[in-house]
């Protein structure tokens, strides 16, 4: 059995210290600034009011970015939330296991597009995948504030169209 043990680790350092590692490392997807993918001009236009500048979801990490004309983003204003996903998290939200969720692709949009709905309230997402790199957007505000499904929709588009192109 240690034999086993000491040929894997071998092996192991042999792969990592190959010619092709550096080819490997290069092809890794990019870290993206998600507050870098949208303007404050087009998430005002999408949330209908003036937002503030996006800011990280968790200050220490560039995955996630929320929008709003809040400087707290609370839970009472209306917002728009972008995460960068993998291709893999892509694949999974493309086939949700909860059978409530609709999904509806969407054209003109990356390499591949869906709106992910939930039933109640019909809040959807956008997922986009361009190349190796996947987002979602999300517009989010309570109930009293809330867009209606289909203008969800045509903003939600708007926002991936711009957002894609700075990927």
């Amino acid at each position: 059995m240690k034999t086993n043990g000491v040929v894997s680790a071998a092996t192991g350092l042999i792969l990592l210290f190959s010619p092709s590692a550096p080819r490997a490392a290069a092809q890794a997807p990019k870290v993206i600034e998600a507050c870098s993918l949208l303007t404050v001009a087009e998430a005002s236009k999408a949330l209908d009011q003036a937002s503030k500048p996006g800011k990280r979801m968790m200050e220490s990490s560039p995955e996630g970015c929320i929008w709003s004309a809040d400087p707290a983003a609370s839970d009472s204003s209306r917002k728009i939330a972008l995460n960068t996903h993998t291709p893999r998290a892509f694949g999974f939200a493309r086939s949700p296991a909860i059978t409530t969720i609709k999904v509806e692709p969407v054209g003109g949009v990356g390499d591949e597009a869906f709106y992910q709905i939930y039933p109640a309230p019909q809040s959807p997402f956008i997922w986009v995948r361009k190349g190796s790199n996947a987002i979602s957007i999300r517009i989010m505000g309570t109930k009293a504030n809330q867009f209606s499904l289909e203008q969800n929709k045509s903003k939600l588009l708007a926002l991936a169209k711009s957002a894609v192109g700075r990927l």
